[in-house]
């Protein structure tokens, strides 16, 4: 009895070493498979990270291109209209030649009248700036 009793005691003993060995390796499957799952957890943040940031400098990269193509546009415009300004004032000169041409043929003048038409188309000319 006594020794039924010790071989009983011994059995429980070993079905308790060996059910702490199956929670210590439970335990430590585990502990890998978490270590695992926060490591794959890391790396998707990352690449998440680095897909944000990749996705910023192209949003940057397109929006610096953007504004140098509309700056550029803008200069044509502008080339285009000093371009248009000064064909009008070539012709507004011009005109204002033939005007003062005309004016001057028209009349006999003296050096004083031809003084006097010359301030009187200045003059004229500063009124229309």
């Amino acid at each position: 009895m006594l020794e039924a009793r010790r071989s009983r005691i011994e059995e429980a003993f070993r079905q308790i070493d060996s059910q702490k060995k199956e929670i210590e390796n439970l335990r430590s499957d585990y502990e890998r498979r978490v270590e695992k799952i926060e490591e794959e957890a890391r790396a998707k943040l990352q690449s998440a990270i680095d897909e944000g940031r990749q996705i910023s400098r192209e949003i940057q990269e397109k929006a610096r291109e953007d504004a140098k193509d509309a700056l550029t546009q803008t200069k044509e415009n502008l080339s285009l209209e000093i371009a248009k300004a000064r064909v009008e004032l070539r012709r507004e000169i011009a005109n204002l030649t033939l005007l003062a041409t005309e004016k001057l043929l028209h009349e006999k003048m003296t050096d004083d009248k031809h003084r006097e038409k010359i301030l009187e188309m200045i003059e004229e000319l500063e009124g229309r700036s």
